[in-house]
């Protein structure tokens, strides 16, 4: 078990927590996680995040010549495998006189670490970090715990931010999980919690790019609609096939669990992410209602996703994303939407009062090589979670009721 503070680049610090097994580095700037790595079964450690081969290395963006490349975008400059978004989730048009940035303050500034250490009682390595609105008409303040647990190969955070002005504050909330090579390959599988989907409208950042046919409803992952006759499998990965996509997914309001997860067969290791489904969700939490696929399969042939406009796309991840939201298209079409698929797609921040949201990313090897095609059902036990796959099983040792992570907040809040 560990926790130290290392610097990456110049001016580019980040927190690095680990167990025996799992290990997690978590940039200040924007809480990028970089890593999420673990051991595969020959011993050798595998990373599940993306490290983008176009990802800049200097102090920000703003000291960097070859901005443009980045289209300006201090997002994509410093873009990693993971990261909160808040409380913007897509676009960053201005609401009520407000700018926001894309996917939200919480991704394009710097979190301060406040404190970093170990939990007595549970063995816990943690950081705390906050962040306050650089806006005074949308005043919040946030902190943002992660750590990791002994024997659990499991990254967790709790997210709290409280409204500190006198009027209410609409909000996305949403984690921009992400996998990548050397994790993610041809005909990995992937399972999650919702079962209603919907492709995006029209006009949106897909129009240019994608495969699937506009703004329409589905009940099943493995028969997408096509813009051409026909559908498409979107739960097994194709590889990079030149389009890149987007599908909302509804998690069940009777959900006590929402997740999602991407397997690779080959490598026989999973990438889970579980938080409380909208059942269990109690009046002080954010809930999530949507299961999001970002499908980045090739589909972007301009910067810096590709080496120059009209270029081949060179970027190949998958986007787990889970959120209360309007798809990924920001606050403000989120507020004028309302709803999707029949849920939320905002959630209101009551004057001095805090909400919390807590979360948790889990990345291991299993042995049976039948999990291999996927998951067919996910149970909470007293030891953790367990994968179904028809009589074949798997444990993955964590904390699916979030009780530890509780009760660790209060110790180091206190």
């Amino acid at each position: 078990m560990d926790v130290k503070r290392v610097e990456l680049w110049k001016d580019r610090n980040a927190t690095v927590l680990s167990n025996e097994s799992v290990r997690t580095v978590i940039e200040d700037h924007g809480g990028m996680v970089l890593e999420l790595s673990n051991l595969n079964a020959a011993g050798g450690r595998v990373n599940a995040h993306p490290l983008y081969w176009f990802r800049g290395k200097g102090p920000s963006i703003e000291e960097d010549i070859n901005a443009s490349f980045y289209g300006n975008s201090g997002l994509l400059y410093h873009l990693a495998g993971n990261f909160l978004c808040f409380p913007s989730f897509g676009g960053g048009e201005p609401v009520d006189g407000v700018q926001h940035d894309p996917h939200g303050w919480s991704a394009n500034r710097r979190w301060n670490v406040v404190k970093y250490g170990s939990d007595a009682e549970t063995g816990a390595n943690w950081v705390l970090s906050s962040l306050s609105s650089p806006n005074a008409n949308y005043p919040f303040e946030a902190l943002k715990l992660d750590l990791v647990l002994p024997s659990h190969p499991v990254a967790y955070t709790s997210f709290l931010v409280k409204n500190t002005g006198d009027k209410p504050l609409p909000a996305n909330v949403a984690w921009h999980n992400t996998v990548g090579s050397p994790f993610l390959e041809n005909e990995c599988v992937v399972n999650m919690s919702a079962t209603s989907f919907v492709t995006p409208i029209e006009e949106s950042e897909f129009k240019n790019t994608g495969r699937l046919a506009f703004d329409k409803e589905f009940d099943d992952l493995t028969k997408a609609p096509l813009r051409k006759d026909g559908t498409c499998d979107l739960s097994i990965v194709p590889g990079m096939i030149g389009y890149t996509d987007f599908v909302a997914g509804r998690i069940p309001d009777s959900a006590q669990l929402g997740w999602s997860s991407v397997i690779n067969p080959r490598q026989k290791m999973v990438y889970l992410t579980f938080f409380p489904g909208p059942a269990v969700v109690e009046e002080d939490e954010i809930p999530f209602y949507f299961n999001s696929m970002w499908m980045q399969y090739g589909g972007r042939p301009f910067t810096p996703w590709a080496l120059y406009e009209g270029g081949a796309d060179h970027t190949f991840c998958l986007g787990m994303e889970n959120s209360i939201s309007y798809y990924a298209n920001g606050l403000k079409e989120a507020i004028d939407a309302k709803t999707l698929l029949g849920a939320p797609t905002t959630i209101m921040l009551p004057p001095h009062e805090t909400r919390v949201q807590r979360y948790a990313t889990a990345f291991t090897s299993y042995e049976n090589s039948k999990l291999g095609n996927g998951i067919q059902a996910l149970e909470q036990s007293e030891e953790g979670i367990i994968l179904k796959q028809g009589k074949a099983s798997a444990l993955i040792n964590c904390d699916s009721t979030f009780a530890l992570l509780k009760a660790i907040e209060k110790r180091v809040l206190n």
